[in-house]
């Protein structure tokens, strides 16, 4: 048995999860299928959670149902301490959570810039576009000379930096990330895990659902370990890199 925490242990933030993100025992899925089961996360201001675990194990439908994008069957996902199961996914969107999907989603005839401005419609004054514009390329150097690009002659490491700038546009309290890593080479990932810890510490709550487990627990604060649809385990991302033995049965469900 790992020495990391119990499903059910109390994650230091808890008390101030008010005002993020979390899941109250939620339940979702497609249809019929429920995906995950009875699921409780928080994700506060200032912290980069980390979900982790096999595929199928229900991370990016914890993040869909978290963003409106699947319906929650049971328990509630609540924002800023209201819950917002009725709201759509575009309306989550307006009030400050963003999800970037895996496969990055880009308007592929246009231009960097222009998939950029996308992410700040309705922010209508000048001077905000240029700094939301300042913000991602500070973040994501690689892309300053890239902006006049068309977006599908990209590569894909290019792509995912303005999927996640195109997020940022729209200055979200709460940020969400499916898989940022997939198939991109080292480089690029150490460029995007450079910018994720920046994020939190100018008071984000950031979302990570990540396959690299080493990768995500260096950069994260908290992780939650799911299986089967339910978070089997958490605590501080520290706590489980010094855990071999946990790094060694996280995929072979031996918790």
């Amino acid at each position: 048995m790992s020495s990391f925490a119990s499903v059910g242990a109390q994650d230091p933030a808890a008390a101030v999860a008010g005002n993020g993100l979390e899941t109250q025992g939620v339940t979702a899925g497609y249809g019929a299928l429920r995906a995950i089961r009875d699921v409780s996360i928080s994700i506060s201001p200032d912290r980069l959670v980390a979900v982790v675990g096999a595929n199928g194990a229900g991370k990016t439908t914890l993040l869909r149902a978290l963003a409106g994008v699947v319906p929650v069957m049971a328990g509630k996902v609540v924002w800023r301490g209201t819950p917002i199961n009725d709201l759509r996914a575009d309306v989550r969107a307006r009030s400050g959570i963003a999800f970037v999907q895996e496969g990055r989603h880009l308007f592929g005839s246009l231009s960097v810039r222009d998939n950029l401005l996308l992410g700040a419609w309705g922010r209508k004054k000048h001077k905000e576009l240029q700094r939301g514009l300042d913000r991602v390329l500070d973040l994501f150097p690689p892309l300053a000379p890239l902006q006049r690009r068309i977006a599908s002659t990209l590569s894909g490491g290019e792509q995912q930096m303005v999927a996640i700038g195109r997020a940022l546009m729209g200055d979200p309290e709460c940020l969400l990330i499916d898989e940022p890593s997939l198939g991109l080479a080292p480089v690029i990932v150490d460029t995007i895990y450079r910018a994720l810890p920046e994020l939190a510490r100018a008071d984000m709550s950031i979302a990570v659902v990540e396959q690299e487990v080493d990768r995500v627990l260096a950069a994260s604060d908290y992780v939650y370990v799911m299986r089967d649809g339910q978070v089997v385990s958490e605590g501080p991302s520290e706590t489980l890199r010094a855990d071999s033995d946990a790094l060694g049965h996280l995929y072979l469900g031996d918790y």
